[in-house]
């Protein structure tokens, strides 16, 4: 169980860092490119909106309140219960 904990762990950090590096290059580009104006300012905002509902419906607690829920369905209820739930 530790080591299975662990190698999560260690899975989940090695791609974080990557993307997070890949973020910060990817704003590098975009502020040499563009500069500082409307149309980066508008980039930035548009790209904030995916985030947003990302963090809230598949890291938020969306996800934190709907996974007990669902494992309590897929243990007390039947299939199609279930099903109806998803």
């Amino acid at each position: 169980m530790s080591k299975s904990l662990f190698k999560s762990s260690a899975i989940v950090s090695g791609m974080t860092l990557p993307s997070r590096i890949l973020g910060f290059v990817r704003d590098m580009v975009v502020a040499v490119t563009f500069g500082a104006s409307g149309l980066t300012d508008a980039f930035f905002v548009a790209f904030r909106i995916p985030n947003l509902l990302r963090r809230m419906f598949a890291e938020g607690a969306f996800a934190q309140a709907f996974v007990p829920v669902f494992t309590e369905y897929r243990e007390t209820r039947s299939d199609e219960e279930l099903h109806d739930l998803a």
